[in-house]
């Protein structure tokens, strides 16, 4: 193939009178090929002199000058006949009418296209297939238009991912910042999430809202399923979560176009921004929420930053932008409500993680309240508890109270059940040390604490033990029996930590002079 430096080449040596022959010798080409270059050379030479103005002279000169070229233009085609192109159209065809019906994985790529040529004996290259479809679905480049905005008009939304070790964890674990950006000031705000849910979804639009005591106008949002219930070709129909929120805050939805990250690039670039600042030096922590402290604290960092543009920082900005925002609201009850059915082990199943519940529910529905950091359980309308809501899967959040029912007519099942498992340690401790070998009495001790609190029976078996007297049940119960005794008018030692402090004190004094256990009792 000739190339520019061959065709320079040529030409010097024909100037310096060298035949067409040697010039072929020379360069490796054929006599003919350096006959051609050598006559269009002196034809530009000839048209360069004749030449009147300058723009003739310019084409001229980028003519002689430019790489040489072969006319590809009347090449026959053999294999791409027009029944081939026929047929490579309707596959065309047909994907576009499943992108407009919402079924976009469905389409045929282009190895589909060429594998079903081949099926139907077509003889074919898959790169002429390629190049075919090529020329078919091209298009010009995509203009864009630069917007301006008014003070507190538009903010962004959108999330990310990021994989952080947390050691109460103790593994790796892949979570989801959420972003909002308002585009005016540029100001940023962001929440780490466990996962992108409605629950999250819900609670970073009540905290960006409060952060910003009042409301945008508009949110921008892409078609992530948390935020689109429904998308079809232009159709979208938002989720009940983005309708919650829009109804109470009074904010209008909009939507970006399918593959069109860049209608929300402000928020794209605070994603990686934000993400970067925060754990690009440290990706490890001990608690997770020493991580939304790290991330809370980047995004602080760079709202203060001075902008070289502007020479002000966001928050600046946003300090003019502020009394243009709708008004603020309460914030939004961020909780989802839903029913679940108790199994035969009294746990309920929520998002991938069981809750035990009052063993006395089994086969029957509770009501179950959610967000993203715990969860109410109601029964018939009536407020049993609530519980820290786990993260991960198939994870077990047991309450050894729920079970008291049941242990009492199996206690032989408590050594080795999770509910002990899952009790504090010191309970697990006061069993194996005192109650290992009668576990109905150890379930009659979690009566007592049921009945008056965990911290109460702790003071009491540390007052026992200090005393030298065994640990029983009813040795607690008279020491709770002499605690609770008080003349008319006095306090409740029970419901008084400070009281309750001093008598420990007391009865270690009374202890030194061996005046007896019950000296101090009233």
């Amino acid at each position: 193939m000739l190339t520019l430096e061959k065709k320079e080449k040529m030409i010097r040596l024909y100037l310096t009178g060298l035949s067409y022959t040697e010039i072929a010798k020379e360069i490796g080409m054929t006599r003919q090929t350096v006959s051609k270059y050598i006559k269009q050379y002196e034809t530009d030479l000839k048209e360069l002199e004749s030449a009147t103005t300058t723009q003739e002279k310019e084409q001229i000169i980028i003519r002689s000058s430019a790489r040489p070229k072969y006319d590809i233009s009347n090449r026959q085609r053999f294999k791409l006949t027009p029944d081939v192109e026929e047929m490579i159209n309707t596959c065309l065809l047909e994907n576009k009418q499943k992108i407009q019906q919402g079924k976009r994985k469905l389409i045929m790529k282009n190895i589909d296209i060429y594998e079903w040529l081949i099926s139907n004996q077509i003889d074919i290259s898959y790169r002429s297939v390629c190049a075919y479809i090529a020329k078919q679905t091209q298009r010009s480049k995509e203009a864009f238009i630069r917007q301006a905005y008014e003070p507190g008009q538009v903010a962004e939304f959108d999330w990310g991912d990021v994989t952080l070790y947390i050691d109460e964890l103790g593994a790796d674990r892949r979570f989801k910042i959420g972003v909002f950006n308002l585009k005016y000031s540029d100001k940023r705000f962001a929440y780490l999430y466990s996962h992108e849910n409605t629950e999250a979804f819900l609670d970073i639009h009540t905290r960006f809202f409060e952060e910003i005591q009042g409301v945008p106008t508009e949110v921008v949002y892409d078609n992530a399923r948390v935020q689109v219930a429904y998308l079809a070709g232009r159709e979208r129909q938002p989720t009940e979560a983005v309708k919650k929120l829009t109804n109470y805050y009074g904010y209008a939805a909009r939507y970006t176009n399918p593959y069109s990250g860049h209608e929300k690039g402000h928020v794209e670039r605070s994603v990686e921004l934000i993400r970067r600042k925060a754990y690009s030096k440290c990706h490890r922590f001990k608690t997770i929420a020493d991580a939304v402290t790290a991330l809370l604290d980047a995004t602080t960092r760079e709202n203060q930053k001075v902008k070289q543009q502007t020479n002000q920082s966001a928050d600046a900005v946003f300090a003019q932008e502020q009394k243009h925002l709708l008004p603020y609201r309460v914030p939004l009850d961020t909780y989802l409500t839903s029913t679940y059915k108790v199994n035969k082990y009294s746990l309920i199943h929520v998002d991938s993680n069981f809750y035990s519940v009052p063993d006395y529910l089994v086969g029957k529905e509770v009501t179950v309240r959610k967000n993203i950091q715990q969860i109410k359980v109601y029964y018939q309308d009536r407020f049993l508890f609530k519980a820290k809501r786990l993260i991960g899967r198939h994870h077990y959040h047991i309450d050894i109270h729920h079970y008291l029912a049941t242990l009492k007519k199996k206690p032989g099942a408590i050594a080795h059940s999770l509910a002990l498992k899952q009790a504090t340690p010191w309970l697990q401790n006061i069993f194996q040390t005192y109650y290992n070998t009668n576990p109905r009495d150890f379930i009659y001790l979690l009566t007592i604490i049921e009945q008056n609190s965990l911290e109460t029976i702790q003071f009491a078996i540390e007052w026992l033990q200090r005393q030298g007297l065994p640990i029983q049940n009813n040795q607690i119960v008279n020491y709770l029996v002499n605690l609770n005794s008080k003349p008319s008018g006095s306090k409740d030692l029970l419901e008084a930590p400070i009281e309750q402090a001093c008598y420990h004190q007391l009865s270690e004094i009374s202890s030194i002079y061996s005046q007896g256990e019950n000296s101090w009792i009233n």
